[in-house]
C-alpha cells in the first residue's frame, strides 16, 4: 500500500471518530513516536560506544593536541 493509499484510509477513518477519539488517537501516536525516538537513540548510543566511536569535539580536542 503507498503513502497515498495510506493517507486516504486515514482520512476515511478519521472522518467516522468523535473529537476525543480524535485526541486520544493523536494522544496514542505521539507515545508512538517519543518511543521509537528514544529506541532509536538509545541504539545509536550502544553502537557508538560497541564500535568504540569519538565524537567530532573529541576528534578536534585531539588534532589540536
Amino acid at each position: 500500500m503507498g503513502f497515498f493509499d495510506q493517507m486516504k484510509a486515514a482520512q476515511e477513518l478519521m472522518k467516522n471518530m468523535s473529537p476525543d477519539e480524535l485526541r486520544d488517537m493523536m494522544k496514542q501516536a505521539e507515545e508512538s513516536k517519543r518511543m521509537l525516538e528514544e529506541m532509536v537513540k538509545k541504539t545509536v548510543e550502544e553502537e557508538i560506544k560497541k564500535r568504540d566511536l569519538i565524537s567530532r569535539s573529541e576528534a578536534e580536542k585531539m588534532l589540536r593536541g
